[in-house]
């Protein structure tokens, strides 16, 4: 049988587990506002970390923390736990694209996430305060930031969006309608809601050659990938981001070799920084909306 763990709290218990030398990795789940602040904390006393996701509330705060710990961390792994990056489905969408899309045309990503009052995540008081910028938005939507990412093999150049508070009871933006531009190559368009009561994810990249689309389904996600006009193949993946992400870090900590030869880039915080620079974009996007020119009144 294994030993009962040891319970620690509060600063002395933190400060206990960084000072024990039989302690050699941490991860930090704390709220976003703080994430950061600790994750270097830990970095500082030697330990290797693993952090929730977002990396921190702002990218000018994701920055510093990851300067930081490229000049003090010697061989400390820091990483970002993103569980999209660690799904098997968006993976395997990836590369679908390389394989039946040829040159990428556009490609769209649809999030409805039911988080009605009272509700599990609704009700978490760091959640409703809001500390960081974009509240519900940069806690869940970077997800969806990070699927994308992995699947387009691209970050985004430039953000258009559209915000909106579509309920009463969360107490910042709820809603966003972005276009996201990849360069001078694709566009890509990200309509996401926390108001609805329906629950629904998908991601569609239309190629040259053909397409790919993700569908989340009972307890996974489907793939399917169509070249052309030739039959369409599918396959459906159980839900195993959290697991795979961990079991990265630990065999990335014990100098193991990796499940797959791209997981240690794939926890790498420069990854976790353009999840939230996306997002972060989106939200401060909102804020300068451009007007569409009125047609011309000609008599």
């Amino acid at each position: 049988m294994r030993p009962a763990p040891e319970v620690l709290a509060g600063e002395d218990g933190l400060q206990t587990v960084l000072n024990r030398d039989d302690i050699s990795a941490v991860t930090v789940v704390l709220p976003i506002y703080l994430q950061a602040g600790y994750s270097l904390r830990a970095i500082k006393a030697g330990k290797h970390v693993l952090s929730e996701k977002p990396i921190a509330g702002s990218t000018e705060e994701a920055e510093s923390v990851i300067r930081e710990w490229k000049e003090t961390s010697g061989s400390i792994h820091y990483c970002i736990a993103e569980n999209y990056r660690f799904e098997k489905a968006f993976r395997e969408a990836a590369s679908g694209v390389k394989e039946v899309c040829g040159g990428v045309i556009s490609a769209s990503i649809t999030a409805f996430v039911p988080f009605p009052e009272g509700s599990k995540y609704e009700s978490t008081q760091w959640r409703r305060d809001s500390k960081h910028l974009g509240g519900v938005l940069l806690d869940s939507a970077v997800h969806f930031m990070a699927g994308l990412r992995l699947v387009l093999g691209a970050d985004a150049t430039e953000v258009f969006s559209v915000n909106s508070k579509k309920t009463a009871h969360m107490p910042q933006v709820d809603t966003f309608n972005a276009i996201l531009r990849f360069g001078d190559k694709f566009t890509a368009s990200a309509t996401v809601t926390y108001a609805t009561s329906t629950h629904r994810f998908n991601l569609i990249v239309v190629g040259s050659d053909g397409v790919v689309i993700v569908e989340r389904v009972g307890g996974g996600y489907k793939v399917t990938k169509r070249r052309g006009n030739d039959e369409p193949s599918s396959v459906t993946h159980g839900f195993c981001g959290v697991e795979n992400e961990i079991d990265a870090f630990v065999r990335l900590c014990l100098g193991k070799d990796p499940i797959d030869p791209s997981d240690p880039d794939l926890l790498d915080p420069i990854h976790a920084f353009s999840d939230l620079a996306m997002i972060e974009g989106t939200v401060t996007s909102g804020e300068r909306f451009v007007p569409v020119k009125p047609p011309p009144r000609i008599s």
